[in-house]
């Protein structure tokens, strides 16, 4: 790719590496702007053993988030671990303790807390 006649070199990123932080004052800037946009005052929250779970699944190298809705109507999310070409982990070959080969499902995610007041953070 060139930009103004140089020759310009794109890194390619691996998934893994997406995402970045961006800080207090930024991230809380972001949040609020949407929430003042889009006129809604919650937040979802989830544990850190079901990200750890899914985090640990074989291959995998991030999460992929969709916005979804309960059995209730609720507005929620569900979580699903996606290995290093953006898949989705939905099965996967594990060793059981006789050493024979067996397919174990992939962890989709999901019962979050909701939670109100979003802007409550302090440090």
């Amino acid at each position: 790719m060139t930009k103004n006649n140089n020759l310009l070199q794109e890194t390619p990123v691996s998934l893994e590496n997406i995402g970045e932080n961006i800080g207090f004052e930024k991230g809380a800037k972001m949040v609020k702007d949407y929430y003042d946009l889009n006129g809604e005052t919650h937040c979802h929250f989830v544990g850190k053993s079901i990200l750890e779970k899914l985090l640990n699944q074989p291959e995998c190298v991030g999460i992929t988030i969709y916005k979804a809705l309960n059995d209730k109507g609720v507005d929620t999310y569900v979580f699903i671990g996606v290995d290093s070409n953006g898949k989705a982990i939905l099965d996967y070959t594990a060793v059981n303790y006789q050493g024979d080969l067996k397919k174990e499902y992939g962890i989709v995610a999901n019962r979050f807390s909701k939670r109100e007041q979003w802007f409550t953070w302090s440090f």
